[in-house]
């Protein structure tokens, strides 16, 4: 009896069915989180000192043509799936928030010489987005073919355009070395947030002009409507392959917008002194000229295509995953451009222990970063929790310095 009952419980360790991302419950409630945030100048650990040293030369010698670039990402997912032998349906609530921003290497080429005067320009881009987003996912089988049909409505929180601005780094005949730059920035709101900027910096205090019933109605107003696909074949006994889309339908429309006058200035007295006296730069940054106006402006998710496999070459204990794909920022948005174009890629190996241990490895680009990590999974049936880590960066050599760092955690409950 004991036996039957330990095979019956291993059996239902796994998946209902095989498929590229098998389900593991009937019925699934889960919560999950992640974040990331990467750089490709220095190593975090390096950043977070107590005292801060910028080697320039070192940062110049060291940057790719790319220039200099940080990113961060956060998201959060509540959702209710319920999976059946050939079919399976679901509720999905997420939130999420992208930014990044680049100076092309021009700007650095400062540290390069110490003639008194030489002024140097440059470019730096900046983008930032955050959705709310509702998904109704819709799985089914025809023959051998697995669908999953999803619709989404989503909200765009604020949004600030692909917007490139000029600054300038010069040398004085102090042998100081400035940095500034100075720049109009224009970003959509929601709603109207009259109080994001104050004094200088961005504040809190809009949150007390909030209405609830305005707010609620604003937000309902801006939504936009996207639709997802994937399909799967089981190509081969062990071998499954697949595709997905992800287009826009119905573009969130964002009502209002804030506009500001954007200040930054870094400056150290003495390049060697900062090198070899590690003192760190004087650094001002501010926001000024705030206003606040109606907009119309349209906004989308990225649209997203690709491909994707799994090869299990001696069953369910080792899943071998390949994916290849692009995606495309706000397609058919006034700032969409050649650079909101990027490729994505993944190669990753899954390994499971009786469905109750998992651990994955795994190597990607996505929405523009490189990052290799490890998940762990520990499934006691009724309970799930998952947990991530990586490595990443906009560059692929600096992802491995430990330039920046992503997480991630999840819980799941069901049978």
């Amino acid at each position: 009896m004991k036996k039957l009952l330990f095979i019956f419980l291993a059996l239902s360790l796994f998946p209902l069915f095989a498929e590229l991302h098998p389900a593991r419950r009937y019925v699934e409630v889960g919560s999950l989180f992640n974040f990331k945030v990467s750089e490709n100048v220095m190593p975090l650990n390096e950043i977070f000192k107590k005292k801060l040293v910028l080697d320039l030369k070192k940062i110049y010698s060291e940057m790719s043509n790319q220039g200099a670039s940080a990113g961060l990402s956060a998201s959060e997912e509540f959702y209710i799936d319920g999976n059946f032998k050939k079919f399976g349906i679901g509720a999905h609530f997420s939130s999420s928030l992208d930014m990044d921003m680049n100076i092309s290497k021009d700007l650095f080429k400062v540290v390069e010489s110490v003639a008194p005067g030489t002024v140097y320009t440059a470019e730096a881009s900046v983008w930032a987005q955050s959705f709310a987003v509702f998904s109704a996912p819709v799985k089914f089988n025809v023959n051998k073919w697995k669908i999953k049909i999803t619709p989404s409505y989503f909200i765009p929180l604020f949004y600030v355009p692909s917007t490139t601005v000029s600054g300038y780094a010069v040398n004085g005949v102090d042998g100081s070395i400035t940095v500034s730059a100075v720049a109009p920035i224009e970003f959509y709101t929601v709603t109207e947030f009259k109080g994001l900027i104050k004094d200088g910096e961005f504040s809190t205090d809009f949150v007390n002009q909030l209405d609830s019933s305005s707010l609620t109605n604003d937000m309902f107003a801006s939504g936009g409507i996207d639709l997802s696909a994937a399909v799967e074949y089981p190509l081969f006994d062990k071998f499954d392959v697949g595709g997905y889309l992800s287009a826009p339908l119905v573009p969130g429309r964002m009502k209002h917008k804030v506009s500001a006058l954007a200040v930054l200035s870094v400056r150290t007295d003495s390049l060697m002194r900062a090198i070899i006296d590690e003192s760190s730069p004087s650094t001002t940054a501010e926001l000024s000229d705030a206003s606040y106006s109606g907009a119309n402006y349209n906004v989308n998710r990225p649209l997203r295509l690709g491909a994707e496999c799994a090869w299990r070459p001696i069953g369910k204990w080792l899943t071998l995953r390949g994916l290849l794909g692009f995606g495309l920022r706000n397609p058919f948005g006034n700032d969409v451009s050649i650079k909101s174009l990027y490729p994505e890629y993944r190669l990753g190996v899954d390994v499971v222990g009786l469905g109750i241990f998992g651990l994955s490895l795994s190597t990607e680009y996505k929405s523009k970063v490189f990052a290799h990590g490890l998940d762990i999974m520990l499934n006691f049936r009724a309970v799930e929790f998952d947990f991530s880590a990586a490595v990443c960066s906009s560059s692929f050599v600096q992802s491995f310095k430990g330039e920046g760092v992503a997480a991630g955690f999840g819980v799941k409950f069901g049978w």
